[in-house]
């Protein structure tokens, strides 16, 4: 018995064995199908998004999808009570609402706020028996000014300056500016009527326009950026210049270094200006001696595309980049040399690795040989923003007026587009009311 247990127990010890290394095959035969299929995926990965539109293969519909509403806990959002109560009503019932009996004396009184806005929109035409009178000392007739009006207007500057808030202010098209006025106020006024008093406006800001440029010159960092445009149906390009409390507008023909000088001037040494990693731009640092500081997200959405392209060697550089520009941000421009040559000291080590797409090799040498001076100016100055997210998002309104109206048909009308916008984004990155602000510019224009 003893002996047949011992050859049954060796048996089982053998099938073990033989199962361990079964298994320790398979383990090593599923490592080597998975790094296969990752080279391929990586050499393949526009085929393979190509069959899948070709094969109409859509994504897993039946995926949990996130709670809707809120959180289990939240604290509900209500509206505030207004401070001003302007009118008090007593609503006092007589009978009653459900079975018409005649109701007693009150036995007890609940409030509720209601806030009621009334739309008065009444068109007034005022006819002006200006009074001309000689003057001795000029020796000329004199006459007193029509308040509220630009030269040559036969509207109120009140009604101009609400035009130009809905055309450009909440980027309305022509016909629905020209319906809402028509259901509004019961006016009738055409596109080409709304086209020439946004003209009128624009020659207005001439002066205010003038000073935005001066403020975004003299500032010591500064943004920008481009996008396209067209006039007519041709190619143009939108640039956007920014600084503290100042969005400026302009729209050219070309997209290189000499636009941003026209508005800069030469005399920029010492001055930071943040770009994205647009090549044109680079000549900025030493036709103007501005110290470029290159736009973090766009080297990481760029190292992001390696990752997502070219493997393990992609997700390291992307890993490692995201890991030094937290490191960087974490100083809040409190740092000093040291941490910038440790920071560098960083993106150098990214070079001595050895990668065999030609891809990522190129974008690693470009950081550390043409870009690396460009890279770290916010870890020592708090004023300078790692990113150029802002001219992105100031860009996003000219953006949505190009998408409704495809453009300007003119070099005139995009300049007005350029004058007015500038205008009333400044106002709105200020933090001010638009509306109420834009009266007080036209009556100072040089801002003092």
């Amino acid at each position: 018995m003893n002996d047949e247990k011992d050859k049954i127990i060796e048996k089982l010890k053998e099938d073990i064995d033989r199962l361990k290394k079964e298994n320790k095959r398979l383990e090593k035969e599923k490592e080597h199908i998975e790094k296969e299929f990752k080279e391929y995926k990586t050499k393949h990965n526009q085929t393979l998004s190509e069959l899948q539109k070709a094969l109409k293969i859509k994504a897993d519909t039946n995926a949990v999808s996130n709670h809707v509403g809120a959180r289990k806990g939240h604290k509900p959002y209500t509206r505030h009570i207004p401070e001003r109560t302007d009118k008090v009503r007593a609503l006092i019932p007589k009978r009653c609402p459900d079975c018409n009996t005649k109701l007693g004396e009150t036995q007890e009184i609940r409030t509720r706020v209601v806030t009621n806005v009334e739309f008065v929109f009444k068109v007034t035409n005022i006819l002006y028996e200006i009074h001309r009178k000689y003057c001795p000392k000029c020796k000329k007739l004199v006459e007193s000014k029509v308040p509220n009006v630009l030269p040559h207007a036969k509207y109120s500057l009140t009604f101009m300056l609400f035009i130009m808030y809905l055309r450009l202010g909440m980027r309305m098209p022509g016909a629905k500016v020209r319906e809402f006025i028509s259901t509004t106020c019961h006016l009738h006024i055409g596109e080409g009527e709304i086209a020439h008093i946004l003209k009128q406006i624009a020659i207005a800001f001439g002066p205010y326009y003038s000073h935005l440029e001066k403020l975004v010159r003299i500032a010591r960092v500064k943004h920008t950026d481009s996008t396209s445009w067209r006039i007519n149906g041709k190619n143009y390009f939108a640039w956007v210049f920014i600084t503290f409390g100042v969005t400026l507008y302009k729209i050219t023909k070309r997209n290189n270094s000499r636009v941003p000088l026209t508005v800069f001037t030469k005399k920029q040494k010492g001055n930071t200006l943040v770009i994205d990693r647009y090549s044109a731009l680079r000549a900025l640092l030493k036709k103007a001696g501005f110290i470029l500081q290159l736009c973090w997200s766009h080297i990481l959405d760029d190292s992001k595309g390696l990752a997502k392209n070219f493997g393990a060697e992609g997700e390291y550089v992307h890993k490692k980049l995201k890991e030094i520009y937290e490191s960087a941000i974490s100083f809040k421009g409190k740092g000093n040399e040291e941490i910038v040559t440790a920071l560098k000291a960083e993106i150098f080590m990214l070079t001595t690795r050895h990668y065999k797409h030609s891809t990522v090799r190129r974008f690693v040498n470009n950081l550390w040989k043409r870009d690396i001076e460009c890279l770290f100016h916010f870890v020592t100055d708090p004023e300078v923003d790692p990113t150029n997210n802002i001219s992105e998002r100031e860009l996003k309104a000219l953006v949505i007026i190009r998408k409704i109206s495809n453009g300007s048909r003119s070099r005139k009308g995009a300049n007005i587009t350029a004058t007015l916008l500038s205008v009333i984004q400044t106002l709105r990155r200020r933090q001010e009311n638009v509306l109420t602000s834009l009266e007080s510019i036209l009556k100072n224009p040089s801002g003092y």
